[in-house]
């Protein structure tokens, strides 16, 4: 079969794409139409009102092709080994977009700079009548409401034989046979991951089902979900190190924070879901990769951090002989904590349409099923580089020791503590152009060797995060899991003091160094 396309608005698009759905699922036209009001419009119906959509068919998908020859072909039903492809473009494209203008000496010219710049995604659609959402990648530029940042990639394609790339975080709903809620969300963090660093790879379904196969204890055909552990499971097997926290385990305050803190790390963290507390039966998968952006009132309005006595007295090395921790308590020093802050967190649900903002308390705010009422985040997965050993829970808590302890308090003062993971090169990479930043620490920091990723602790005031500004800085090593002795420290500097440790003594090293206000590091999430 040849393929064909055209191009149409979003307006016109559901009358123009019936014909295609009835071929692609082999119905009638009422059936058809039900489909795309019960599982296409509301898709389309968050996207801007100005976009074409270019639709292609036949088109072959390698997700749905997987599926198809491991388990539909199989079947004594005749299911569609093809699928229909829309791509998104901003504004008004036509055909002559992309067969070219002809110049004075009649030649067509392509204007692929044009197409590339307006280009916001693509969105599969396939054979599968239950849920017809396959592979796609839906750049945030695409929706009414962006205002968020989040996890994102660069994928390369082709729209009428036209290479374009797009960023954005990949997105499926689940088939309902070969893959499941579960499935799915390891599909995506894996295609996501494989798309920003080369040590990882893209897996297929059958790949995720041959993997599970010696921790299955029946069929595995057709998809009966997983639960959180064969989730870790897999994604070990994939090349991380996941590290599995629950809400049983760490109580709700800091269950909540550890989530905020990944996130802000820049790490898709796929998010287990149920009701069971509440005598529910509802389990879900979702995958979290950001939030939206905080707004001042946020920062206005958040509460002061209850800190407990275990943040306090590191007994081990004593730099100055002042015990901070009843400091603190009789200087009225106020502390807050960023992962406190309100917001809503972007969860890709396969379910719902791509980027849902949603209250971590709510995680299912979008649905109106009585089953899901109740639901909340039980746990959440983190896909872990293999070589940090050093995990939130312990790195956090180190830092706030670390600071409660050893540096240099003025009166009445307030602390606000931003904390996260990153790459050393990426933070050394901006680092380097950060035009705020006091250029002797600057260069100190630029010299001092690192592991492959590290913990950031930006010290502020709310004052100062209103404007993106910090006045400290702790740096750690997240491939050191004993924390005893600040043998996770790499270098702090506050208060116009610096404290590092010697990477060939490992002995602790003071200077006086002047630290003036700088810009903090945004570049985990876009």
């Amino acid at each position: 079969m040849d393929i064909k396309s055209y191009i149409v608005s979003k307006n016109e698009f559901h009358k123009r794409i019936i014909n295609d759905i009835q071929n692609l699922l082999e119905v009638n036209e009422v059936l058809a139409q039900k489909v795309i009001e019960d599982q296409l419009t509301f898709h389309i119906d968050q996207l801007k009102d100005s976009l074409s959509i270019v639709v292609e068919f036949p088109y072959v998908d390698k997700v749905y092709r997987n599926s198809y020859y491991y388990y539909f072909s199989s079947k004594l039903d005749n299911y569609f080994r093809d699928c229909i492809r829309l791509s998104f473009f901003n504004g008004n494209i036509t055909d002559i977009d992309f067969k070219g203008k002809t110049d004075i000496d009649f030649k067509y010219n392509i204007d692929k700079e044009h197409l590339q710049s307006n280009f916001l995604g693509f969105m599969v659609l396939r054979p599968t009548i239950s849920n017809i959402i396959g592979r796609s990648i839906i750049s945030p530029k695409a929706l009414k409401d962006n205002g968020f940042i989040s996890c994102m990639a660069k994928f390369s394609t082709t729209v009428n034989s036209i290479k374009l790339d797009i960023e954005g975080f990949p997105y499926s709903s689940q088939d309902a046979e070969t893959i499941s809620c579960a499935e799915t969300t390891l599909w995506a963090t894996m295609e996501y991951f494989s798309h920003r660093y080369a040590e990882y790879s893209p897996v297929l379904p059958s790949r995720i089902i041959e993997v599970l196969r010696g921790v299955s204890t029946e069929r595995q055909l057709p998809s009966k979900g997983l639960n959180v552990d064969q989730i870790s499971y897999a994604l070990r097997e994939f090349g991380f190190g996941t590290k599995l926290y629950s809400r049983n385990e760490f109580g709700n305050l800091e269950f909540s924070r550890l989530f905020s803190c990944y996130i802000e790390s820049g790490l898709p963290l796929i998010v287990g879901i149920d009701n069971r507390k509440y005598k529910g039966t509802t389990a879900h998968a979702v995958i979290c990769i950001g939030h939206n952006k905080v707004t001042e009132d946020k920062v206005d309005f958040l509460k002061e951090s209850k800190i407990e006595e275990k943040y306090f007295l590191l007994e081990e090395i004593k730099i100055t002989e002042t015990k901070y921790s009843d400091y603190y308590k009789s200087n009225n020093t106020s502390f807050y904590d960023n992962d406190d802050v309100e917001k809503k967190f972007v969860f890709i649900d396969d379910n719902r349409p791509v980027y849902q903002q949603l209250l971590f308390e709510n995680p299912v705010g979008g649905y109106t099923q009585p089953s899901f009422k109740n639901c909340e985040i039980t746990h959440f997965i983190v896909p872990l580089y293999s070589k940090i050993y050093l995990e939130a829970f312990e790195a956090k808590n180190f830092c706030r020791k670390f600071i409660f302890n050893y540096l240099d308090v003025p009166d009445g003062l307030e602390f606000y503590l931003r904390f996260y993971l990153t790459s050393s090169r990426s933070y050394k990479d901006k680092l380097r152009f950060n035009q705020t930043f006091s250029d002797e620490i600057k260069q100190l920091i630029l010299e001092k060797p690192m592991p492959k990723f590290i913990w950031v602790g930006e010290i502020s005031t709310k004052k100062l995060i209103k404007d993106h500004l910090a006045n400290g800085l702790i740096l750690l090593d997240a491939t050191e899991a004993n924390t005893s002795f600040l043998k996770p420290l790499l270098i702090s500097a506050y208060s116009n003091h610096l404290i590092s440790i010697d990477s060939t003594t490992h002995k602790i090293s003071e200077k006086d160094l002047p630290l003036q206000n700088f810009s903090i590091f945004t570049n985990n999430l876009k």
